[in-house]
């Protein structure tokens, strides 16, 4: 395989280094225009071109995502991409949510290889500050709540939405194992009264699945039961084969308790 080195002209590490030195995140054509005493035309073609060797990253008509951020000690993951979301979804709802939001509030050890974000329409997914950011597109979008990070406000799933959210599609967080883990490490930051409420809106398949899952780990303080048609699996997301079923939530558990639970050996 060959290398390619990449080189950048005079006018381009000029503009490379004021966008370093400002710790800039965005970048319009009219900001390159003045920060390099520029037209407006030289300044969008300079854009052009930083955005072909992979140092800009086109939004939208006119603006550009720099980045400079660092992904950690070993170059794999940084809450601090999060920072740019502000400015990637302006104007539209999103929250950050899944496997990733389960790092953040310390739900799971696993480290997300992508940024997840719940959103209400279709995006394309794309990679920027060593993490890729990966757009779920959610029918019934869900609760947030704004933290700091990096000085930005970005939106994140609370606590009882992340838990509804990850009952509903086992697939984006592990599996029916991983929310398992999650809702026992989350047990003393939900509000049950309002995860209740939550999971009472959520569908069918949901409330089953967060029923067992909580009788299973002892922690019963809301209620679920309603009158179940037919059968579900415990994990959609994993192989059916059937192990062994629930005839009170009405699902078929193609995970054993023990595989539900091997985190607690770890």
């Amino acid at each position: 395989m060959v290398k390619q080195n990449i080189r950048f002209g005079g006018l381009e590490t000029r503009l490379l280094f004021k966008l370093e030195e400002a710790e800039a995140s965005t970048v319009s054509a009219s900001k390159i225009a003045a920060l390099l005493g520029i037209s407006k035309a030289r300044a969008n073609k300079l854009a052009w071109q930083l955005a072909g060797k992979k140092r800009l990253i086109r939004l939208r008509k006119g603006v550009y995502l720099f980045a400079p951020l660092k992904a950690g000690p070993r170059g794999l993951w940084s809450e601090h991409a999060f920072a740019i979301l502000p400015e990637v979804m302006k104007g539209e709802d999103y929250y950050v949510g899944f496997a990733t939001a389960l790092n953040h509030y310390g739900l799971t050890e696993q480290i997300p290889w992508v940024a997840q974000v719940v959103v209400k329409r279709a995006r394309r997914d794309f990679k920027a500050v060593q993490t890729r950011f990966e757009f779920i597109k959610l029918r019934h979008f869900g609760e947030w709540r704004e933290e700091k990070i990096a000085g930005k406000s970005v939106r994140i799933a609370t606590v009882e939405q992340l838990l509804a959210d990850c009952a509903s599609f086992p697939e984006y967080c592990g599996g029916a194992g991983g929310v398992c883990k999650a809702l026992w490490e989350a047990r003393r930051k939900v509000d049950w009264k309002k995860f209740e409420e939550l999971a009472l809106k959520s569908n069918d398949a949901t409330r089953r699945r967060l029923g067992y899952l909580l009788e299973l780990l002892g922690l019963k303080r809301v209620k679920l039961e309603k009158e179940f048609k037919g059968w579900r699996w415990l994990d959609p997301s994993g192989a059916k084969i059937a192990k062994g079923k629930s005839g009170k939530w009405g699902l078929w558990l193609n995970l054993t308790e023990k595989e539900l639970t091997d985190w607690r050996e770890s």
